[in-house]
């Protein structure tokens, strides 16, 4: 793996966001009102999580506008082994998706490439990704759904369950809003920031904030389940000798409503709860 370091990421993230502006352009599509996402604390391995977010919602972009199939997740070592060259290698693989989004479209102009500063933090980075993910959301035409959130946290369960703690289902309530899951999932990063800490690891201080609650839809959602998710999974990387979950283990096929995330982000908040007591 090549050295790297956070700002070469952050001015990756920068290029890449470029492009995506020349797309939203041609497309016509609006631009998010949120303003950028600002974070404190990240390390690498919050960013490869999201960096990961954005390949995939790049790679969904491209098969919706170049027909390409579905591409290969770029590979990573163990969890508690990544590094900004990590980050940067899926970074890198989501400017691949966008620029044959770019070349379907016959967008003729280049992004300009930013110049290195060197004073980048991983912070930077992530809110640099998040900021760019609520940007492709408003390019798709099949945005992310429910179902892809409860994926994630169907995993992210799975992991809680392989470090001891129970999956006692959660109450279901109906009515419940996108902005109602992102708060609920606020609560279970809270919770495996507070067990990744008590390892002497670094974390995230807190999620970017969400912005009006009429606002939020479910790839704000994902994009906090996916961080969430990268927690969890830390948390297991750091356990030595424990069995990992199947890729889709605890996932359930079908239409899925608000309310059956907000249910399960109830069941991994208490798993996290437990692991913490």
């Amino acid at each position: 793996m090549s050295e790297a370091l956070p700002a070469d990421c952050f001015a990756r993230a920068t290029h890449l966001a470029g492009i995506v502006e020349l797309v939203r352009r041609e497309m016509g599509r609006p631009t998010d009102s949120r303003g950028p996402a600002v974070v404190t604390g990240a390390s690498p391995r919050e960013c490869w999580f999201m960096a990961l977010a954005v390949f995939r919602k790049a790679d969904r972009l491209c098969a919706e506008i170049a027909g390409d199939p579905p591409a290969s997740v770029p590979h990573a070592p163990a969890l508690d082994q990544l590094e900004p060259a990590h980050v940067l290698q899926v970074i890198d693989a989501a400017v691949r998706e966008v620029s044959e989004v770019q070349r379907a479209l016959h967008i003729e102009e280049r992004a300009e490439t930013p110049a290195r500063d060197a004073a980048k933090t991983p912070s930077d980075v992530y809110g640099a990704l998040a900021t760019l993910n609520r940007q492709i959301n408003l390019l798709l035409t099949q945005p992310f759904t429910p179902a892809d959130v409860f994926q994630q946290l169907a995993l992210a369960v799975a992991y809680a369950a392989r470090l001891g703690a129970e999956a006692k289902p959660s109450p279901f309530q109906r009515g419940k809003r996108p902005a109602d899951c992102y708060e609920r999932l606020t609560q279970c990063l809270e919770r495996a920031r507070g067990l990744v800490a008590k390892t002497g690891q670094p974390v995230i201080a807190a999620a970017p904030k969400a912005g009006d609650a009429q606002t939020v839809v479910p790839a704000d959602v994902f994009d906090l389940a996916s961080l969430v998710l990268g927690e969890v999974a830390y948390l297991h990387a750091l356990k030595k000798n424990v069995a990992p979950p199947y890729p889709f283990e605890g996932n359930s096929p079908g239409r899925k409503l608000p309310s059956h995330v907000w249910q399960l982000a109830g069941t991994l908040e208490q798993q996290l709860t437990e692991l913490g007591r």
